[in-house]
């Protein structure tokens, strides 16, 4: 008796030693992740990497860096024994290049129109396109809309008018019946540029005008591989005034801009040829540059599941910098966009590489190129390091650094990762929730969609937009660290768990999302 009464003490001390250590492991561990993820942070969104534009130093500074953590973590490289996936950039300034348009014929006047020369290649031009009118040029299913049934628009440039058969949001600039969406419909049915017709182009503009007077302005850069096609849901844009519609094109579709914005309402629009065509012709010097994605690669344990890969993506670029007035600001530091989902995806690589060794391989992508529109991800899309029918899922982690303790998973057709992250987030204490703006139709504007347009099911974690999104002001004061660590974790959770071969999520093609070749 007397030695069971010294043997359960024993017990009680060695459960107490055990479970402490467990704790003070788990707090360590969680301590080693915070530091990790901020330093990665700080050093991404430092003055000194010039907001990390593509091309630029900063950005080589940065994947010299994410390449080095991924190789001292014990990643292998991906690209025959290198960590970086390098591409050729061409660019040019809107600053040294001059215009001339027409339209039917008619030339038009530099006021009369903004150019946003999304994936130009200068080279090409000039460029001729017969022209079609789609009258509000709208595709929403979940409305019963379609401007574009039974026209064909490949090689044809779209001409649209501003508007919608219902009231449009004022503050709204990405949905599929402002000029943005407009743009990625015209762009899947291979269609070669958007004229949108306003008569909110004088100032003080609409928020969607202004962006593309600021789009018109930036150095444009594009991948002369794809010679000039667009490689995201975007075509180039010609924003014109009602006077220019009036004047050059009133005669061709039957009306004058004010007649049509009063008939369309009233009547079932059917797109039709026009007899008319735009003519662009572009005097300007590109120059030659580049970028590099940074890739590294986990191999599985599994013979049986080793040639199956997840793929985790985040863009590691930015704005980049511009010359300010003295005491301005002039540098995009993008703390949170993206440096927040680049250190969240390097911090799950080292626990992917310290955990259990995964069954199914796991490639890390960091793309650059991103915030010009998805020039990174477009390449690797061409040039893919693993077979893409071997891919069972992309986890893209952009703008997580903002939380007050939800997460929004944006998952096109792909309910089952979405099912998976909710449950795991509950577990963690973070709510994990759907695509806050479904009509905005992201998936064409995240990396994530060179993916899914090949049915790869995907999901992309995001945090929330907010006032400093694509300002200087996204700075490294503004990161809610705290919050962030068990974000890392949920992230680190659905990766490992389809790493140690989880049930393969699958994808549904929802009927909006239309995709190009």
């Amino acid at each position: 008796m007397k030695k069971l009464l010294v043997i359960i003490p024993l017990v009680i001390l060695l459960c107490f030693t055990f479970s402490c250590q467990k704790q003070a492991e788990e707090v360590g561990s969680t301590v080693d992740s915070k530091t990790r993820i901020e330093a990665t942070i700080r050093f991404l969104a430092d003055d000194l990497l010039e907001g990390r534009g593509t091309p630029g130093r900063g950005l080589d500074i940065a994947a010299l860096y994410l390449a080095n953590e991924l190789r001292e973590t014990g990643w292998e490289p991906a690209n025959e024994g290198s960590y970086l996936q390098t591409y050729a950039l061409r660019t040019f300034s809107p600053q040294d290049t001059r215009y001339t348009i027409s339209i039917n014929g008619i030339q038009l006047e530099s006021d009369e129109y903004i150019f946003a020369p999304f994936a130009v290649d200068p080279t090409q031009a000039p460029f001729e396109y017969e022209l079609v009118f789609a009258g509000y040029g709208i595709f929403a299913p979940e409305k019963d809309v379609n401007d574009f049934e039974e026209i064909d628009l490949s090689g044809k440039a779209v001409v649209s008018l501003r508007g919608a058969p219902w009231e449009l949001e004022p503050h709204v600039i990405h949905a599929y019946d402002r000029a943005v969406g407009k743009m990625v419909h015209v762009t899947v049915r291979n269609g070669t540029m958007l004229i949108y017709v306003t008569e909110e182009f004088e100032p003080p503009s609409s928020a969607e005008v202004t962006l593309a007077r600021d789009y018109s302005h930036i150095t444009q850069v594009y991948l002369p591989e794809f010679a000039g096609k667009p490689i995201c849901g975007i075509c180039p844009a010609l924003v014109i005034t009602p006077a220019a519609f009036d004047k050059a094109l009133a005669k061709a579709t039957g009306g004058t801009y004010k007649e049509w914005q009063d008939r369309l309402p009233q009547q079932k629009f059917k797109t039709q040829d026009l007899k008319a065509s735009i003519k662009i012709r572009i005097q300007t010097q590109t120059q030659e540059n580049k970028a590099s994605n940074v890739v590294a690669m986990l191999r599985g344990s599994d013979p049986s599941l080793r040639d199956e890969w997840i793929v985790l993506t985040a863009h590691y670029d930015h704005l980049g910098a511009m010359e300010v007035p003295a005491g301005q600001d002039g540098i995009w530091n993008g703390a949170d966009d993206n440096a927040s989902g680049t250190a969240a995806v390097l911090e799950i690589a080292r626990q992917l590489k310290e955990g259990s060794p995964p069954r199914r391989s796991v490639l890390v992508v960091f793309t650059s190129g991103e915030e010009l529109g998805l020039l990174g991800s477009a390449y690797y899309a061409k040039h893919p390091l693993v077979p893409k029918e071997q891919v069972i899922a992309n986890i893209n982690v952009d703008m997580v650094g903002r939380s007050k303790g939800t997460l929004y998973a944006i998952t096109t057709g792909c309910e089952d990762l979405f099912t998976q992250a909710k449950a795991m987030g509950t577990k963690r204490g973070i709510t994990v929730q759907p695509d806050p703006f479904p009509t905005w139709r992201l998936t064409y504007f995240i990396d994530s969609y060179h993916f899914a347009r090949f049915d790869i099911p995907f999901i992309q974690f995001m945090t929330e937009f907010h006032s400093d999104y694509h300002q200087p002001s996204d700075e490294i004061q503004h990161i809610r660290f705290e919050e962030l660590v068990p974000i890392v974790e949920v992230i680190y959770k659905l990766a490992d768990y389809h790493a140690q071969g989880g049930e393969k999520p699958t994808f549904q093609r929802p009927a909006w999302f239309l995709t190009i070749d």
